[in-house]
């Protein structure tokens, strides 16, 4: 079995175009019912680990009847529910549950724990959280300091290390099979019909200059994620999007999930990304397109060749970022590379398609239709091609971008300065107005397509007895990824030592979020108005950095 003619153009297949949607009429329930009416028994998920399939019939029954239990249990329109769920159906469920009732989804890094997790849930006002009985032991740790928490929902999905919670106080907790075995399987009709407008999803981008963000997308925002980007790349009706990177995240739910909903399309879910699964699992599944972030192609390429490497039904892979060998990629995997820009914080906002001349690999495109993007210096104003500066951005319909952070209007408005979304991304465009991204203005770190908040871990490094002052930012590494970097000042007369840090480190904060290089230091540099001089730390480091403590050549393993 070979890939699809690399350069087929859209066909009849295609399931999305300008006229396809308006607006006004996406929302996730509407678009549901829509593929469970004309396409009733068509597959729309899979899930590898289980087996299970769901048409579009049933998916739709289904979350029918998650709605009526979530409802019963107390989730109403408007109420704020926490998702600490891995990849399953059930997560999707309850996803598409809670947008039926009105309520909003508030998707939780499964990685969190400790202080990052109370935050999570304890900045979006979360009444609800549904989570994994293999994750009930963080939540427990937690469940004293979330004040505004009602109720529990454990789900069992067969995984090891399954647990229980035991809330304090007047926190509810229930079982999620035997609360949806016992609700009502008729047609779910809630009171009020939700709008395209309604705030459906809180998504929480990294922290750069201070806390993490949620950022909230309505209905349509959400959806348009999969639009625009069926439109772009010529996505169809016969495609079987393969789903490896995590739910909580927009790249899986909205822009490969959602983008099959919106092409009556189907997905095949698998738990995680695997190098050694990945290959069997796209060809056992016909899988036509797949999303990758970070440094999983690099994962891939490394493996030996095989005569079996092109093998397979995958046409189109979105690659981000694109990798200096991604020519190679395509010939020795017979697909093409693709790419799609955008940010959790704004909506998706450029592709590079299978179209694109090739000569172009390594651009991120050019903006999609109804999308504005420039590039800016420092005071707003548009430079010529071929200069860097900063990439703003706006869409020319209400509603295609995020409503702002939930709770942060100072933070909103500063993103928008002069009526232009402010990316922190450092980009250029060339005379043919293909967009390359440089660098990122933010302090932010980017690590296996995890973006981790330096100001998050120098806040928890701080909470250490013994430690004075901690600076953290990303060191370069060969396969197109950062590692997270500390540099730590312990309080005089301490003893504190690399790995008692990364052990406070582990309690509370993810696991990627864990510094792999520390390094202790009497004083930092500093600027006169006595800023850290962060960039001077990170060259030093880089230029040996063998001179630092490295978490990996130590043999420290971290728990997931």
């Amino acid at each position: 079995m070979t890939s699809a003619a690399p350069d087929m153009a859209p066909n009849a297949d295609t399931a999305v175009n300008a006229d396809t949607y308006a607006l006004r009429d996406l929302n996730f329930p509407k678009l549901l019912a829509k593929f469970a009416r004309s396409a009733r028994d068509k597959v729309f998920l899979t899930e590898t680990a289980t087996g299970r399939t769901f048409t579009y019939g049933e998916i739709d029954a289904w979350t029918g009847r998650v709605a009526h239990a979530l409802q019963g249990f107390g989730v109403v329109r408007g109420g704020h529910a926490g998702l600490l769920m891995g990849n399953s159906a059930e997560h999707l469920a309850v996803f598409l549950a809670i947008s039926k009732i009105g309520a909003v989804s508030v998707p939780v890094n499964t990685a969190a724990r400790g202080e990052l997790l109370r935050y999570y849930l304890g900045q979006s006002d979360c009444e609800t959280v549904i989570v994994d009985a293999s994750l009930a032991s963080r939540l427990q740790e937690v469940l004293p300091l979330l004040p505004l928490l009602k109720r529990v929902i454990v789900v069992r999905t067969g995984e090891e290390g399954e647990g229980t919670v035991s809330p304090p106080g007047a926190i509810e907790a229930a079982d999620f099979h035997a609360l949806v075995d016992g609700a009502s399987a008729a047609p779910f009709e809630p009171a009020v019909e939700p709008r395209f407008c309604d705030l459906v999803l809180i998504a929480y981008t990294s922290g750069t200059t201070g806390p993490s963000k949620g950022s909230m997308l309505s209905q349509a925002a959400a959806l348009t994620y999969g639009t625009s980007a069926a439109e772009a790349q010529g996505y169809r009706a016969s495609d079987i999007f393969y789903v490896c990177l995590p739910l909580f995240h927009n790249n899986a739910l909205l822009a490969a999930t959602g983008a099959a909903l919106v092409c009556g399309a189907s997905v095949v879910l698998s738990r995680r990304f695997s190098v050694s699964r990945f290959w069997g699992e796209i060809r056992e599944s016909k899988a036509t397109i797949t999303n990758f972030l970070g440094a999983m192609s690099s994962f891939l390429w490394s493996q030996p060749p095989s005569p079996a490497d092109a093998d397979h039904c995958l046409r189109l892979v979105s690659m981000a970022p694109t990798p200096k060998y991604a020519a190679e990629f395509e010939k020795r995997f017979g697909l093409r590379a693709m790419n799609n820009y955008g940010l959790s914080d704004y909506g998706m906002v450029t592709s590079f398609t299978q179209w694109d001349p090739r000569d172009k690999l390594g651009s991120i495109g050019r903006p999609r239709r109804g999308v504005q993007v420039r590039i800016v210096d420092d005071d707003d104003f548009e430079l010529p091609p071929g200069e860097v500066g900063e990439m703003v951005l706006r869409f020319d319909e209400p509603w295609r971008g995020t409503m702002g952070y939930y709770k942060m209007p100072d933070a909103t408005l500063a993103s928008r300065r002069n009526l232009w979304f402010h990316t922190g991304d450092r980009g250029m465009c060339d005379e043919d107005g293909y967009l390359y991204f440089v660098d990122r203005k933010k302090d932010c770190i980017r690590r296996r397509g995890e973006n981790i908040s330096a100001f998050e871990v120098e806040q928890i490094i701080a909470t250490h007895p013994d430690v004075a002052d901690a600076a953290v930012f990303p060191v370069a590494t060969q396969t197109n990824d950062e590692e997270v970097a500390a540099v730590v000042v312990a309080k005089p007369g301490t003893r504190l030592d690399e790995r008692q840090l990364v052990e406070h480190c582990q309690r509370n904060m993810a696991y990627f979020m864990v510094p792999r290089y520390i390094q202790f230091r009497a004083s930092m540099p500093t600027t006169m108005s006595q800023k850290v001089e962060k960039f001077r730390l990170r060259q030093e480091l880089e230029a040996g950095l063998s001179q630092a403590w490295d978490r990996e050549a130590a043999g420290v393993v971290l728990a997931r």
